[in-house]
């Protein structure tokens, strides 16, 4: 068998199954919800576990000479299933409603979708079987494999978009199929079917492009209609719908909008947006220097200029709605090119990054519905994480004010109103932590509830300085004269939480009264839209809470699928003991079990540890996206390095080399915990060029030491067990899925930090069982020959 052909063929699995696991993060919440993101990450990783048992199960049928053209099959039906997958997603979308009808939608969509993890995890699984003994060249082919895809994946999802990504996907995994049929002589059925398989593939991507004719025409329910424009990047899907005679609007994977006004740059036509409840700020604030963050539509940007503030820099994530939408035509003469006007700056960043990088000072610092209902690449991995609403940001935000400037936030109230009630507890956290007392006369709240609905909007304006009486009467005659509600000022104090929460002398206490959670985010936890508390997480499950139910359906949803993942790892490693009793743990029970659950806590540790620091460095690259790539593409970069030098250790040093690496390991976790936060905060106001050089220079020690101890294991089992591999390589797959969603919800109960540490301590067990297979080796030894002799008898 041709090995360096398999390499090759590994490295273009694992290349597709990156592109394609993030690449359906993408498409998930554009069809669907930002939500069901992270189902994406646990298909691939179930996919790696359930076809490591499957070839536990069936490798004595796998004649070794035909290796090659059992792996050009699994990649073909990789392919082939990937393009099922992709039907299933576009042809099922699901609605917001609960019932039966979505739950069956939903098992389609997650079985079809499964199917092609499975086969390019049964290519992987096999090879690793087969070439156990150079694990350490394949685990680096498979490693590199995935950087190269991680790497690829931002500008091929920025030109391409997610839908014929999915479908070059399909054609690089045919083109495995060919390295894998020419690797072994005999018939070349295989590489030929697999040749007329990607050329095929390959022009069905090539079609799409310039056609479209794959494309999302149902989201979330709604057929998608009036559609003026559509574009995919690397973390939303936007399209601009409406009509220029009536209206248009900005769509972020078809359910976050931002109306663009029409010619918005002339003040004279748009006096009445004074009149608006966001901004209220500006009639209290003249000739201001103004930063609004997430403009998107321009609408806010629209308001200041008819107030005529002296400045504004507006601070857009998304640079499809800054740059083509915006700037571009027809959308630019549209607005009147209202990022162009010369009082107008356009940034295209992170609102936070730009904030901690800017020297500047403002007198007004604006954010109005700036939410994450659209997941990101990292979606997955963030969930519903916004660091723009912690105490750290608030403290950023704060710092960068005048000393009389002001912070106003318009957000949605219903009922609970957690999100406007967590603004006031970040409130109150961040003037503790700032040395500002008195804090009901720094801020007011006031609603605009005429429509009667049950979401309405309400805005909250800070004041560095105490509001003057004045001030607030300008706040109370506006909100008289236009019919908003007065939930908090310094004059009108009524009772209700908001008055309670910023009058309390505990807040603690007042934190732990409320129903729902409303403590505040940091950024170590930096789940601002999740308030359900494991005592109440059944009112999201059984879908009666509106509004407040669609906010924390991702926490339930996180929930379940931990639960799920959880008895999942216990069948695959007690399912082939019932499926195989014969063979299974015949001899050496105790050290096989213990090899077992060895790679459960490598997989567990591993992904817990890769997960915690894609979050720690997102507030230091500047955007989930940009840390997801580089984080990602470092971990799995510099362990195959390491894999690739663990193979350099003599056969004899192995147990001795783990029992060196691992201490290590566990050291480095803590040390990251400690030095991180230092050196970002140091290092942030860098460009972000030199920012990604330095994250993965510090990415390095750790990711290169992350990739050792797998190739070790496996070798140590080819030459102790070699019958186990596929069960353990299913195994360590099987809890790297419970471990991405343990990440998750060891990070909404405590915090990022603290799952660093689980993951620490899951590498600790690692090495006690080791140690302790190293310690009954001798009598598993004479076990073993005590039980071949009675079997012999």
């Amino acid at each position: 068998m041709n090995r360096r052909r398999v390499f090759l063929g590994i490295s273009l699995i694992t290349l597709s199954v990156l592109m394609l696991e993030l690449s359906l993060t993408r498409l998930f919440s554009a069809t669907m919800y930002y939500h069901f993101a992270f189902m994406a990450i646990s298909l691939a990783l179930f996919g790696s576990g359930a076809s490591g048992v499957f070839i536990y199960i069936v490798q004595r049928g796998l004649k070794p000479e035909r290796t090659g053209q059992w792996l050009a099959v699994a990649a073909m039906l990789f392919a082939l299933s990937n393009l099922l997958s992709l039907y299933v997603i576009l042809d099922n979308p699901l609605t917001f409603e609960t019932g039966p009808a979505n739950y069956y939608r939903l098992a389609r969509i997650y079985t079809a979708a499964a199917l092609p993890f499975f086969f390019a995890g049964c290519a992987v699984t096999l090879a690793i079987t087969r070439l156990a003994k150079e694990i350490s060249k394949l685990y680096l082919f498979d490693l590199a494999g995935a950087a190269l895809g991680c790497l690829l994946l931002i500008p091929v999802l920025n030109l391409i978009g997610a839908i014929n990504i999915v479908l070059l996907v399909s054609a690089i995994a045919a083109s495995a199929g060919i390295l894998f049929g020419a690797s072994t002589g005999g018939t070349r059925a295989a590489t030929v079917c697999s040749l007329l398989l990607a050329v095929g593939l390959g022009g069905l991507v090539a079609y799409n492009i310039k056609t479209h004719r794959i494309d999302i025409r149902k989201s979330k329910g709604f057929e998608e209609k009036s559609v003026l424009f559509s574009k995919w990047n690397s973390f939303s899907r936007i399209t601009v719908e409406g009509a220029f005679d009536s209206g248009v609007e900005i769509k972020i994977d078809a359910d976050a909008a931002t109306g663009i006004s029409r010619d918005a740059s002339n003040n004279a036509i748009h006096q009445n947006s004074r009149d608006a409840l966001s901004a209220l700020v500006h009639h209290l604030k003249r000739d201001a220097n103004v930063l609004i963050i997430g403009p998107g539509g321009g609408n806010d940007v629209m308001a200041a200029r008819v107030f005529e503030q002296k400045h504004i820099t507006a601070v857009e994530i998304n640079p499809i709605i800054a740059l083509d939408v915006m700037s571009s035509e027809p959308f630019k003469s549209y607005s009147g090119s209202i990022y162009q006007q010369p009082d107008v700056r356009l940034v295209v960043d992170e609102g936070r990054s730009f904030i901690r990088s800017s020297h500047d000072r403002y007198d007004i610092i604006q954010a109005t519905m700036v939410d994450t209902w659209a997941a990101t690449a990292a979606g997955a991995f963030s969930l519903s994480e916004n660091n723009l609403y912690t105490v750290e940001a608030f403290k950023d935000y704060t710092t960068h004010l005048t000393d009389d400037g002001m912070l106003t936030m318009t957000r949605w109230y219903f009922e609970p109103p957690d999100q406007l009630l967590r603004l006031m507890s970040l409130t109150r956290a961040m003037m503790n932590e700032l040395g500002i007392s008195n804090p009901a006369r720094h801020i007011m709240l006031v609603r605009d509830a005429r429509t009667g609905y049950d979401r309405t909007p309400a805005t909250y304006i800070f004041k560095r300085s105490e509001f003057t009486d004045e001030e607030v009467r300008v706040i109370e005659r506006l909100a008289s004269e236009d019919g908003f509600q007065l939930l908090f000022t310094p004059l009108t104090r009524p009772p209700n939480d908001f008055t309670r929460l910023i009058e309390s002398p505990d807040l603690a206490r007042t934190w732990a009264s409320f129903a729902t959670n409303i403590e505040p985010t940091r950024d170590n936890n930096p789940f601002f839209f999740n308030s359900v508390r494991l005592s109440n997480i059944w009112r999201v499950i059984e879908g009666t809470s509106g509004e407040w139910q669609k906010t924390n359906l991702g926490t339930s949803i996180l929930f379940a699928l931990f639960a799920i993942t959880s008895v999942l790892v216990v069948l695959f490693i007690i399912g082939p003991l019932l499926l195989v009793r014969g063979r299974a743990l015949a001899t050496g029970a105790g050290t096989k079990l213990s090899y077992l659950f060895y790679f459960a806590c490598l997989g567990a540790g591993f992904i817990i540890v890769e997960v915690a620091m894609i979050q720690k460095f997102i507030l230091f690259l500047g955007h989930p996206v940009y840390s997801l790539a580089v984080v990602l593409f470092s971990v799995l970069a510099f362990s195959a390095l390491g894999s690739y030098l663990s193979g350099r250790i003599s056969e004899d040093r192995l147990k001795s080399a783990l029992m060196k690496l691992l201490p290590a390991l566990i050291v480095l976790v803590i040390i990251y915990i400690v030095a991180l936060p230092p050196i970002f905060y140091g290092l942030v106001h860098l460009e972000r060029e030199f920012r990604i050089v330095i994250a993965v220079v510090l990415m390095a020690p750790l990711a290169m030491v992350m990739g050792m101890p797998m190739p070790i294991g496996i070798r140590i089992l080819a030459r102790n067990a070699p019958e186990i591999i596929p069960w353990a390589w299913g195994v360590n797959g099987a809890t790297s899925v419970m471990g991405s969603v343990a990440a998750l919800v060891i990070a909404i109960l405590s915090g990022f930090n603290q799952a660093l540490l689980i993951g620490a301590g899951l590498y600790l067990i690692a090495m006690f069982l080791i140690t302790r297979r190293r310690a009954s080796k001798e009598s598993g030894v004479v076990e073993e020959r005590a039980v071949e002799e009675a079997a012999g008898v």
